[in-house]
């Protein structure tokens, strides 16, 4: 087999290595190689045409038979890659989960096998049966086995490996059988109905290590009340959005609906004319919250094709799906962030659900955005795309407004719902009143009594967690702060700790304070554990449930509390903005937003925008079903705009004030960014990584910099942190600005275009 050098790129920060490999191996084929530390799987980019002068290594293996991701995808990878200034192995983990490393067994009608084509070094035969073997060719047929035993992993329980010879009872037996039989894997009320086995039974088996039971995230068993398809009749502004997306062709629709529209019935009315077309559909979601009620809705309808990927999956059921993927067996795929890069061939469709939410924006390297990697997929796929929200980004507004975007509208809510009544509760007057900072309105108050005597729900909104939001002495007047980070320290009264949201340290609360010795500390503010607490004393009888990353750690957590609220088993949800997005509670009438001016006060240009959004998306929770939904929206600044427009539920009247601001003061959409990010172990260290960028930015013409200057939260763990904001009127110049002055793998600073945080 004649080997020849051949560039290899790893997910390292590394640049492209030169191994040699088997002549004719094609591009996008994994490949394991040796390196000093030890073993990396690598992604083949090519033959080197200037291989370095010196002994080069063999590859070890190839790991794929052929390169496993369809060539749309390859050239949207290649296309992140150039955009983002990230290397293209980079990308892959987030097509392919690691633990993907198949025994390949596919072959012709003829019976001549691609195993046995790279074998004997064939890879040009190998390539074209490869590529044949995607577009799914008549006498092509794959079968992919698992390294592993765990079935298909769409199931709660799964066999595991024999441990030493064990004694099983007849019924014990039953059950592994039936789980043998099934692939490895099934739900556990399907295998108690199959075999007639007790919860002691597999209790039994769990406990003698011969099958092990994990919760999924996504279970539809919990939903079997949803199991039918409850069709509903579109009205006129449905339908027409519906006809409006066009069956093929590439164009991108901004679907802008009040909450509550029935945004969803329009995705499914044109999901099914795609699958009916034979043609696939990929749905992305901002949040995990977000997948269990809709994969159910999806189920219903389109029962055995919906394939699903999130971070809270476990690595053998991403591994389980992707493998759907691979094969084409599951012609729907929905997902978080990454799936934009699942391996879905002939996409008919991709829907980008609340596209405005910044969870679409990844924060660690690479710092992709899902709805614009989602745009260029669907350019590539030649296929519509419709992004939908009831608040728009201000980015995709403007694209539609300029008719780069279609916009389809649903300005109603069906069934004759109305929007809920927003009330404004002034705390500056309430404050006035009772001479005392002021928690709870007596409008809201009175409205939560007057829900609770009517046996219906209310919803309170503070988006900060924790019992106080810091520790003041009133001596010396200063507060404890993270030690490791530049934010003062929260109070948990739960777990009695003082904790940094940043890096997770905690510390018992001191009893005298640390700078001065006196007695006299004292919390500050409040959390959604105080409201928690507060509440439960003013309402007694009341069933109150708080939502946060304190109560939702444990996995699954979020969905059966959500589960709970639908169904009606809570009267009270106390919660943070994750109690905004996308969920539908039938018997909440009443939305309380403790502190809706909270999100202003942050230095950041969206600060307006995301406020706008936050009020807007908790508002719409309320009054979704046949009751009518109330609001009470407690604030110190009633007249800011976003406040102001948000009490009128009027989107186009903020951002055609906000683009105005926006364009003003050159902002996006109406300017690029790129934010450069460097850590030190001191600030001058950090300041002089990024002095050394700009003066090599300078050079590029076109460009505006500001900084370097002080991040917002200028130290975490201990590092030191600086930003230099890059603008530039085109998109251009930013890529000109990456490819003229680019960044060392691995180095102090790092850079992330168009970013949506700057903390």
């Amino acid at each position: 087999m004649n080997l020849v050098p051949t560039r290899i790129e790893l997910a390292r920060p590394l640049p492209p290595l030169t191994y040699l490999a088997p002549e004719g191996l094609p591009p996008g084929v994994r490949v394991r190689v040796r390196l000093r530390n030890g073993a990396a799987v690598g992604l083949v980019l090519g033959r080197d045409g200037a291989p370095p002068k010196v002994q080069l290594r063999p590859i070890e293996s190839v790991v794929d038979p052929f390169p496993l991701l369809p060539q749309k995808l390859r050239e949207l990878l290649a296309f992140a890659a150039d955009y983002y200034a990230v290397g293209l192995a980079q990308l892959l983990p987030l097509c392919l989960p690691p633990v993907l490393v198949p025994n390949w067994e596919v072959e012709t009608k003829h019976g001549l096998r691609l195993s046995d084509l790279r074998d004997q070094g064939r890879w040009d035969d190998l390539a074209a049966l490869g590529e044949a073997w995607h577009r799914g060719e008549e006498g092509l047929r794959g079968l992919l086995h698992r390294r592993d035993r765990r079935g298909a992993g769409l199931t709660e329980i799964c066999r595991t490996e024999l441990p030493n010879p064990a004694k099983v009872t007849a019924t014990q037996a039953k059950a592994l059988l039936a789980l043998e039989e099934a692939g490895g894997r099934m739900l556990e009320a399907d295998l108690r109905d199959l075999t007639g086995t007790s919860a002691a039974v597999l209790a039994t088996l769990e406990a003698k290590g011969l099958i092990q039971r994990t919760r999924r995230l996504d279970l539809l068993s919990q939903r079997r009340e949803e199991g039918i398809d409850h069709r509903v009749a579109l009205n006129a502004e449905q339908l027409a959005a519906s006809a409006a997306v066009a069956d093929r062709g590439f164009g991108v629709h901004l679907l802008y609906g009040v909450t509550g529209s029935g945004k969803t019935e329009v995705y499914l009315e044109v999901a099914e004319r795609v699958l009916a077309a034979g043609r696939r559909v990929l749905w992305l979601v901002p949040e995990i919250g977000l997948t269990p009620r809709l994969l159910a809705r999806l189920e219903a309808r389109f029962p055995g094709q919906v394939a699903v990927g999130h971070a809270g999956l476990s690595a053998t059921e991403k591994q389980a799906d992707v493998v759907r993927l691979l094969q084409n067996g599951a012609p729907i795929f929905v997902g978080v962030r990454n799936a934009v890069l699942a391996p879905l061939r002939d996409i008919g469709l991709i829907i980008v659900d609340e596209e405005q939410e910044g969870s679409y924006k990844s924060e660690e390297h690479p710092r992709i955005h899902a709805r614009d990697l989602a745009i260029k997929r669907a350019q590539l796929e030649d296929c519509p795309i419709i992004l939908g929200s009831a608040t728009p980004s201000l980015e995709s507004w403007h694209a539609a407004s300029a008719a780069r975007y279609k916009l389809l509208k649903l300005t109603q809510r069906p069934l004759g719902i109305q929007l809920p009544e927003v009330q404004v509760a002034d705390l500056r007057d309430a404050h006035r009143e009772q001479r005392k900072r002021v928690v709870f309105s007596k409008a809201l108050l009175a409205g939560m009594a007057e829900v609770l005597a009517r046996g219906e729900q209310a919803m309170l909104l503070l988006n900060r967690r924790g019992f106080e939001n810091f520790w003041m002495c009133r001596a010396c007047g200063k507060t404890l702060d993270c030690p490791h980070c530049a934010v003062s320290l929260t109070y948990h009264k739960g777990s009695y700790r003082l904790r940094c949201h940043m890096c997770g340290f905690e510390a018992v609360p001191p009893e005298v304070c640390p700078h001065c010795a006196a007695a006299h500390l004292r919390g500050v503010g409040e959390g959604t554990e105080q409201i928690e607490d507060q509440v439960a004393a003013l309402f007694p009888k009341a069933r109150i449930l708080r939502l946060d990353r304190d109560t939702t750690t444990r996995k699954g957590s979020l969905e059966a509390g959500l589960l709970a609220a639908e169904q009606g088993h809570v009267d009270i949800l106390v919660g943070t903005q994750m109690l905004a997005k996308g969920h539908n509670f039938p018997k909440l009438t009443l939305v309380g937003i403790l502190n809706a001016d909270q999100g202003l006060r942050m230095p950041d240009f969206r600060a307006g925008e995301r406020t706008f959004q936050l009020l807007t998306q908790v508002a719409g929770r309320a009054g979704r079903a046949e009751h009518a939904g109330r609001v009470v929206l407690q604030t110190y600044s009633p007249d800011h705009p976003a406040i102001a427009f948000a009490l009128r539920q009027d989107f186009e009247g903020f951002a055609a004030q906000e683009l105005t601001y926006r364009e003003t003061l050159a902002y996006p959409p109406f300017t690029a960014l790129a934010l450069y990010r460097s850590e030190g172990d001191s600030p001058e260290a950090a300041q002089q990584a990024l002095a050394a960028q700009k003066a090599r930015l300078a050079a590029v013409p076109g460009l505006h910099l500001l900084g370097p200057l002080e991040a917002p939260v200028p130290k975490v763990r201990d590092r030191y942190r600086m930003h230099l904001l890059v603008k530039a009127r085109q998109r251009g110049g930013i890529s000109s600005a990456l490819h003229a002055a680019p960044l060392a793998p691995g180095g102090a600073v790092v850079v992330d275009r168009d970013p949506l945080h700057f903390g």
